[in-house]
């Protein structure tokens, strides 16, 4: 594929293809592991847990024990003693137990946050309660910054969507919620993000190390307003820049570049962060030089973590890159590729199919001949 390529087409609420909902944990790439152990870094996880069968609680286990270089604390929120048990039988360290009443009086939420601070990992059995809705009220509470919310119906949808906004998507996530018969889910997820959680992810137990450790996910994660920021890419997020062409170089979605390619695509480029932590979820580059004195640019190097195409990554990067076009006064901007899911993506975002000698003849120079045969070209008017 060529320079304009992505890893996913970031459409919002774009199903995942359909893959098996366990996976090895010898499988999950160690990249993946390591960027979400940075990610979570520090902060605090509610995980409810309404069913708990033998390969949910291996999950939960594994999870646990994946995110200690991190020091990633976690509220396991249970609903009866029996679970609790062999929740707490089955995690090789150490665990404190709290039964959670209907309401907490302020210093009894004092209690919980210096014991989440001590512990790192509670076991809460919610009881009559009901386990989402303890969850949420005591993500709120602590103001925890990640909940995952897990239920035998997984993910919205199926194979599940990556990602929904809820204030654009709240009737038909409920109706659909409603209708599995678990509609108390999306209240708990609610009360978390008003609370001041960051995101929740909806998926089942037994996908919660796939769900929290990489890009692809296993469920829905629910957000409410923004999740990603705009902003310059620094020298300090070359080491991630460069991982990221990387993997889309193995993934076959971008062409091969050097150090200085990449560094030089870097320096005029921009990235689309994780609000909460600055981590990049996808960048894109404006090639210039190339075309001087044509008053072209051209989208090069766009690609996105798949975990946040649906969050609208890739078209934050687009238009981002437009609107820096029409600062530098240039007339147009174009991209080349030859992947139908981009071309379908360039075309959303108001780019015209056009020949390819509509784009600078210098772009075909050295160009792979075999490419050259398949290869779109999308343009756009920016002045």
């Amino acid at each position: 594929m060529s320079e304009g390529e992505i890893r996913a087409n970031p459409a919002p609420l774009r199903p995942r293809a359909a893959v098996p909902r366990t996976v090895a944990p010898d499988l999950i790439p160690l990249a993946e592991r390591g960027f979400f152990v940075e990610e979570f870094r520090g902060i605090t996880i509610v995980v409810s847990l309404p069913l708990l069968t033998d390969d949910g609680i291996a999950a939960v286990a594994r999870t646990i024990a994946g995110f200690a270089p991190g020091d990633t604390r976690f509220v396991l929120v249970v609903e009866a003693d029996d679970d609790a048990a062999r929740l707490r039988s089955a995690i090789p360290v150490a665990t404190a137990l709290i039964t959670s009443p209907t309401v907490w009086e302020d210093e009894g939420m004092a209690r919980l946050w210096l014991a989440v601070a001590d512990e790192h990992l509670l076991v809460a059995v919610a009881g009559p309660d009901g386990v989402a809705e303890t969850a949420g009220f005591l993500a709120a509470g602590l103001r925890a910054s990640k909940v995952v919310l897990t239920d035998p119906g997984g993910g919205w949808g199926d194979p599940p969507r990556s990602f929904a906004e809820l204030e654009l998507y709240r009737g038909e996530l409920l109706r659909e919620l409603t209708r599995r018969g678990s509609g108390n889910l999306l209240p708990a997820a609610e009360a978390a993000l008003r609370g001041g959680a960051y995101s929740v992810n909806l998926c089942r137990a037994e996908e919660l190390e796939r769900e929290l450790f990489t890009f692809d996910g296993a469920g829905t994660l629910l957000t409410l307003g923004g999740y990603l920021t705009l902003a310059e890419l620094r020298v300090d997020d070359l080491p991630a820049v460069e991982a990221l062409v990387a993997q889309g170089v193995a993934d076959g979605v971008l062409k091969p570049r050097s150090r200085a390619e990449i560094a030089r695509m870097a320096v005029g480029g921009l990235g689309a962060r994780v609000i909460r932590t600055g981590h990049l979820a996808g960048i894109v580059g404006l090639e210039t030089d190339a075309y001087a004195g044509e008053g072209v640019g051209e989208v090069s190097g766009l690609i996105t973590v798949s975990e946040f195409s649906g969050a609208g990554a890739g078209g934050l990067l687009l238009d981002g890159l437009v609107m820096r076009a029409r600062a530098m006064g240039l007339r147009g901007v174009f991209a080349a590729t030859v992947s139908e899911d981009a071309a379908a993506f360039f075309t959303r975002r108001d780019f015209q199919e056009v020949g390819r000698d509509a784009v600078p003849s210098a772009k075909w120079r050295d160009y792979d001949p075999a490419r050259l045969a398949v290869v779109r070209c999308f343009w756009r008017d920016v002045h």
